[in-house]
């Protein structure tokens, strides 16, 4: 198994429970393929670059996996369709990062 390392924004609107639903949705998704979360960090409502779909501002969430590249690609296929989310990444990264990022550590 690849370790991904999959990032994605939600709209501003989104509520707790808006959030707490996609984060279900991937983990429904993963233990499908045997796949797992290894670390999660909120990084928390931030300012875009430039406006997304109208948005100005929105929900950072990261989140290191386990998993194959069918598991990731199910995951950015309900990511698009998906009206809460308005932008997502993923990459493969060769190990997992022992210490927390620096938005998250900003976050605290």
């Amino acid at each position: 198994m690849n370790i991904y390392e999959h990032t994605y924004i939600a709209a501003p609107e989104a509520n707790k429970k808006d959030l707490e639903n996609i984060e279900k949705k991937i983990e429904e998704i993963l233990s499908k393929s045997s796949g797992k979360i290894c670390k999660v960090e909120d990084w928390g409502l931030r300012n875009l670059a430039y406006p997304i779909k109208k948005n100005n501002k929105g929900y950072y969430r990261n989140i290191y996996l386990e998993g194959d590249n069918k598991t990731v690609r199910a995951i950015e296929e309900f990511e698009k369709f998906n009206d809460k989310v308005i932008k997502y990444l993923s990459m493969k990264i060769k190990d997992l990062p022992k210490e927390e990022s620096e938005l998250a550590k900003e976050k605290k």
